[in-house]
């Protein structure tokens, strides 16, 4: 197995992992996917959509937490379209739900994006795959069922 494949496979057994940690199930809705997350970790989370991200450059969402208070806030562009402002809150969740990298770690931001380290040598890189990867699949489970129709009318 070459070192790509190996960091892939470490991948998808976090995401699995993550996933399976919160319950997440296809057809939910966004708030209940927060909500999941919010049960499986024992935190509150805030979505914060932020009117002004004139300075966030090409962010689209960043995560703050306080352990002391066992809660945190993901701050999302509120000009993002909202499927695309509950895919940069989902990346979020992602890192929370991450228990390889993240657990315990919540203010480490990566500077290392995973397209800069094909091979993901990096911790880093990797745990911003990982976090993608979720999001990708929240977003899967999240228009998996007739409940997308129903929301659209």
């Amino acid at each position: 197995m070459t070192e790509t494949q190996e960091a892939m496979a470490r991948v998808r057994a976090r995401v699995d992992r993550a996933v399976a940690r919160a319950h997440l199930v296809p057809g939910m809705t966004f708030a209940e996917v927060v909500g999941a997350v919010e049960g499986a970790l024992g935190i509150r989370l805030r979505i914060v959509a932020e009117p002004d991200t004139s300075g966030w450059g090409t962010l689209t969402g960043f995560l703050t937490f306080f352990p002391g208070r066992c809660e945190g806030s993901i701050h999302v562009r509120a000009a993002d379209a909202p499927v695309y402002r509950e895919f940069a809150a989902s990346h979020e969740l992602g890192h929370l739900l991450d228990d390889a990298h993240c657990a315990g770690a919540f203010w480490e931001r990566s500077s290392v994006p995973p397209h800069d380290d094909p091979r993901l040598t990096s911790p880093e890189a990797e745990a911003e795959l990982v976090a993608e990867h979720i999001a990708h699949r929240i977003a899967g489970l999240r228009y998996a069922g007739p409940r997308v129709a129903e929301e659209s009318w």
